[in-house]
């Protein structure tokens, strides 16, 4: 029984140079951070959660560390946290959605000091791109809450 020989041309090859590059592109594209500058810095990040359950936010305490739920990334530590009473939309006796408080809920202003990168659009914490309105679930703590994003700054 004879075997076959492999033959290599330059159509192969060409097609081999196509695929090494397109999965270079994709590493580089979706896998490493798109970030401005190399050195990182302390950003101040506030968030905003309008009806978070007091059971959740009553365990919450400064020195906390923070990460995304979805991402499992770090995101710093709580430097503040304030409780007030939570913004919620119900219908009132006329019909008419009105904002008032839900018993048994806060709102919630958590700020958070975390390294990062500056980029267009706001800042790059462990090659996730974070923006002012982004929302996310966080882990805070023994907590686990649903925020947005108020307030990005870069701390002097």
């Amino acid at each position: 029984m004879q075997q076959k020989k492999v033959r290599f041309n330059a159509i192969d090859a060409v097609v081999l140079v196509v695929i090494l590059v397109a999965a270079a592109f994709a590493v580089y594209r979706f896998m490493l951070p798109n970030v401005t500058t190399s050195e990182s810095s302390t950003y101040v990040i506030t968030y905003y959660g309008d009806e978070v359950p007091e059971f959740s936010a009553g365990v919450i305490e400064v020195g906390d560390s923070v990460s995304d739920e979805q991402k499992n990334s770090t995101l710093g530590v709580v430097t503040d946290v304030k409780l007030g009473p939570s913004d919620s939309y119900a219908a009132n006796s006329a019909g008419e959605f009105v904002k008032g408080p839900k018993e048994g809920y806060n709102s919630i202003y958590l700020t958070t000091e975390v390294q990062g990168n500056d980029y267009e659009h706001g800042v790059v914490v462990a090659s996730s791109k974070y923006g002012v309105g982004h929302s996310l679930t966080l882990r805070v703590g023994k907590g686990k809450i649903w925020v947005r994003i108020y307030d990005i700054q870069k701390k002097d």
